[in-house]
């Protein structure tokens, strides 16, 4: 493949769907834990501080494989480290579904959390190398559409096996390493191993940083650059503490503190998580463009207001718990990961970015996983202490989201000689 072929219109959606199917796959396995939670504590008799340790299991191996994925794909290619990857997550989830014990099922989400780790970087940063410079936002916030729709399905696949309880939520399990086997099928006609625009031949950072399509080149991190960086990694560290929480307790905060069941809790959150799909389209379609940075005030007031909603009603009014649920999934879009995706891009050079996005993956996630060790206990001791933490938690995330970059599509190069970009 040439570059002119890379920028072919045709090429260029079938490697945003394939590479695309990580992030879908991920959120996926993050869902369709957080769903199981409560089928595995009764099935499996696992107490508060057991099921912390299955969710903070997760969250930590998704951070380990992060690290070291985005390093490798730095070195060794992207597409060979996505292909490796992407087949560590179909073991991982076959082992989910067949856990009997609880050994079992935390050595089967650690392998499903490495898998998905290690392949959110290299799928991204495969996806902004391989794209015109004019369309890279665009095309990483279409990468966390499906990240959505991932959320839209594995919500809906737990909704339709709630009847059927934990032999429904393996059967769901099973269907993720059958959706990563299709995906390695289908990545060899989308992502041939050849040609980065960014880097030269794989193995990825070993030619060292070129210029990609109307790019400068720069070094993997310019002087002035340093600080945004700083804050984008701090503005998602921040973010994924509360976006953690919702993924991985939104069914179970549904049904051991709002008393809901089982199938109404799966059939609520499959309500956010439409709505938040439409918000996130809406985003991909603004990505490259200053309305971002527009919408960008109202939605942090309606994330931070969100928190507060929940620590002020939870456990007292399960519809105005719903109501605060809505806000988040309206806020969510356009002041949370598909965002930081989007900078992690515009702020590091073409031979640095899956590994600048491996380490800010790998340093949230290690963050969330030890908030989820506590987060069971505080859900059944005073749920709304662990929302007013979030709340103020929200309020600085969106605060130093401020100083992350300005200007779409900026190189770094570019920036390095203004200093911090100010909204």
């Amino acid at each position: 493949m040439n570059p002119a072929r890379a920028r072919h219109p045709r090429h260029v959606e079938r490697l945003v769907l394939v590479a695309g199917s990580a992030s879908l796959l991920d959120s996926a396995a993050i869902i369709s834990v957080g769903s199981a939670l409560p089928l595995w504590r009764s099935q499996l008799r696992l107490d508060d501080v057991e099921v912390g340790v299955v969710s903070a299991t997760m969250t930590i191996a998704i951070a380990l494989g992060a690290l070291a994925g985005g390093w490798l794909a730095d070195r060794l290619g992207r597409r060979r480290v996505f292909t490796t990857t992407v087949a560590l997550y179909a073991v991982g989830a076959a082992l989910v579904a067949l856990a009997g014990s609880r050994t079992g099922l935390v050595a089967g989400v650690a392998v499903l959390g490495l898998g998905s780790g290690a392949d959110l970087p290299a799928s991204i940063a495969l996806v902004a190398g391989r794209v015109p410079a004019r369309l890279r936002g665009r095309m990483v916030a279409a990468t966390h559409v499906m990240w959505t729709v991932g959320i839209v399905l594995a919500s809906a696949a737990a909704f339709a096996v709630s009847p059927f309880g934990l032999p429904g939520m393996r059967a769901v399990f099973g269907a993720l390493a059958l959706g990563a086997l299709a995906t390695l099928a289908a990545r060899r006609r989308a992502v041939p191993p050849d040609l980065d625009p960014d880097l030269g031949p794989d193995p990825g950072a070993a030619a060292g940083p070129r210029t990609g399509a109307g790019e400068v080149a720069a070094a993997p991190v310019a002087r002035g650059d340093v600080r945004v960086l700083v804050a984008v990694a701090l503005f998602y560290l921040l973010y994924t503490l509360v976006a953690n929480t919702f993924g991985s307790f939104r069914t179970y905060l549904l049904v051991t503190v709002g008393d809901a069941s089982q199938a109404g809790a799966t059939a609520i959150s499959f309500g956010m998580t439409l709505v938040g799909l439409v918000g996130t389209v809406a985003f991909s379609a603004i990505a490259d463009s200053r309305w971002r940075r527009t919408v960008y005030p109202f939605a942090a007031v309606a994330l931070v207001c969100s928190q507060a909603m929940l620590s002020l009603t939870v456990g007292q009014s399960l519809s105005a718990t719903v109501a605060a649920l809505v806000l988040y999934a309206l806020a969510y879009p356009y002041v949370g990961e598909g965002l930081y995706k989007v900078w992690a891009q515009e702020s590091v050079s073409p031979a640095a970015r899956a590994t600048f996005q491996g380490a800010t993956i790998a340093g949230a996630r290690a963050a969330a996983a030890l908030f989820a060790l506590v987060t069971p206990s505080l859900l059944a001791d005073d749920p709304a202490v662990l929302f007013w933490l979030l709340t103020v938690i929200a309020a600085a995330a969106v605060l130093v989201g401020r100083r992350s970059p300005e200007r779409p599509s900026a190189g770094p190069a570019a920036r390095s000689t203004r200093g911090v970009p100010t909204p």
